[in-house]
């Protein structure tokens, strides 16, 4: 009995896929010809064609119209004038959607694969490659118009933590020489939430989810992201009563805080704080807890003057400056801990407290975000292939945002902008 059954199952599919391939090609020819009765006074239907195409269905042979022009007799035909926005002419829309998806998903090579075994047709990763690079192309070039694609509904939040940090990506070197050296790009991520909440509701569950995430990825200049980072912040969220930023010391981090966010209270991220002073004790524990103890109490005078009566001023006198140096250029992000109320400080039973002082969300979002995708088996980017490429996946993280996108803009002939009616502009 089984058996017959799935023989019966696998003759329904052949028969609905089938029925679906003459369906779409007759649909593409009657629209072609509905089109050529609306444009009559301008072209003259010449004769009937096929090409290849790559459908939801499978490979296609789909009629196409080779018409005349009227004013300069010249030939073409009605699949370059409808279809000409496309990144390729062997997929279709839909599959170049789905190439897309696949492609920020992983590799190039086993996204075609995957895309095989959806649509049982061999295509190349470059086709992939290719798509990525046209509609990624699109998609910077509005965000450079100030046209956003993402829906924004501001909604008043008690407080508003932006995280931002930045890594370097392998530079893409064709034919690179033997003694050249490797060269790399940073590319930054930022990161907006108002808040924390546990993910599940079982005791003793440590995993903790954003409220109210949104994150942006860049490799354009550190003016530009900051820029495009506090755009976001104004579009999604309303006046805060309370706004947090946290970073590292980095001085292109500072700018952007300086110059984007002068009304939020700046904290230091301790992780680094707590790298740096490792580098510097090593093993010694109890070295270790009596420097990072101010930090806890976030007290920078104690900090550094526990740094001044360290033995190891005068066994690592290098490492010791260095640490000194930063501790001292970046007190008031320790201090400033103390500024904040101790709602948003401390923990209550299972309520956790909305700002912490570790960069843990913001790494986790770099591994999750950046790493997997540009960093893994070796892989190499130019620096606007990967810009293409993180837009995208940034607009794909959120599902109404991308069909939205894709629906308003794929087969456009003109410049249109993807913006929702209802999201408020950037300001000026």
């Amino acid at each position: 009995m089984a058996p017959e059954v799935k023989a019966l199952e696998e003759q329904i599919i052949t028969l609905v896929q089938q029925s679906g391939r003459e369906f779409y090609a007759k649909v593409f020819a009657a629209f072609q010809q509905r089109w050529l009765e609306e444009c009559r006074s301008d072209y003259t239907a010449v004769r009937w064609r096929a090409i290849n195409q790559v459908t939801p269905f499978g490979l296609l042979r789909l009629p196409v119209r080779v018409v005349r022009a009227r004013d300069d007799g010249r030939y073409f035909t009605l699949s370059k004038a409808l279809l000409q926005l496309k990144a390729t002419r062997l997929l279709s829309p839909l599959m170049e959607r789905r190439a897309l998806e696949a492609a920020t998903g992983r590799n190039y090579r086993p996204a075609a694969a995957e895309l095989f075994r959806w649509a049982r047709v061999r295509v190349s990763a470059w086709l992939l490659w290719r798509c990525v690079q046209f509609h990624g192309a699109k998609l910077c070039e509005q965000l450079e118009r100030g046209w956003w694609p993402d829906r924004a509904l501001p909604k008043p939040a008690w407080v508003v933590v932006t995280e931002m940090d930045s890594t370097f990506l392998k530079r893409q070197q064709r034919a690179r020489a033997a003694n050249v050296p490797v060269s790399h790009f940073p590319m930054h991520l930022g990161l907006h939430y108002t808040g924390r909440k546990r993910r599940y509701a079982q005791p003793g569950s440590a995993s903790v989810k954003l409220e109210g995430k949104r994150w942006i990825l860049s490799t354009d200049s550190i003016a530009l992201f900051g820029r495009r980072l506090a755009w976001q912040r104004l579009r999604h969220y309303a006046k805060a009563r309370h706004e947090v930023i946290l970073s590292d010391g980095d001085e292109g981090l500072e700018w952007v805080r300086e110059r984007e966010f002068p009304q939020a209270v700046w904290l230091l991220d301790r992780w680094h704080i707590a790298r740096s002073v490792r580098e510097l004790v090593g093993n010694d524990e109890s070295q270790y807890r009596r420097v990072m103890r101010p930090v806890w109490k976030a007290d920078s005078e104690a900090l550094l003057e526990a740094l001044r009566e360290s033995s190891l001023q005068q066994s690592r006198p290098e490492q010791f400056h260095t640490l000194f140096g930063y501790l001292l250029g970046n007190r008031d992000g320790i201090d400033n801990w103390r500024l904040l109320p101790a709602k948003l400080r401390r923990s209550v039973g299972r309520k956790i407290a909305p700002v912490r002082t570790g960069s843990g969300a913001i790494e986790k979002n770099i591994e999750v975000r950046i790493n997997r995708r540009f960093k893994r088996q070796g892989r190499s980017w130019s620096r606007c292939g990967a810009e293409h490429l993180a837009q995208l996946l940034w607009l794909q993280s959120y599902h109404a945002d991308w069909t939205h996108w894709w629906r308003k803009t794929t087969l456009a002939k003109i410049k249109v902008n993807p913006g929702w009616p209802s999201s408020p502009r950037p300001p000026n």
